[in-house]
């Protein structure tokens, strides 16, 4: 079914609000932390796929080539 977001799952040792934080810090990339949707959001974040196809495409390669530090 179509959608205008993708939920993913935050790895092990980050909260969502705390992987989010990193990803803007680290890859200058926004999501939103799935806490804000209650607590069955929790460990995961939003991405929204309602920019255009050009930022769309910077935020993947960004997230393509960033290695993720291991949780705390």
């Amino acid at each position: 079914k179509a959608s205008l977001y993708i939920w993913a799952k935050v790895p092990n040792g980050y909260s969502s609000a705390e992987f989010a934080s990193l990803l803007l810090e680290n890859q200058n990339v926004v999501v939103t932390p799935g806490s804000g949707y209650g607590p069955s959001g929790e460990g995961y974040i939003r991405l929204s796929l309602t920019l255009s196809d050009e930022d769309l495409e910077k935020a993947i390669a960004r997230l393509s080539e960033w290695k993720v530090p291991s949780g705390s």
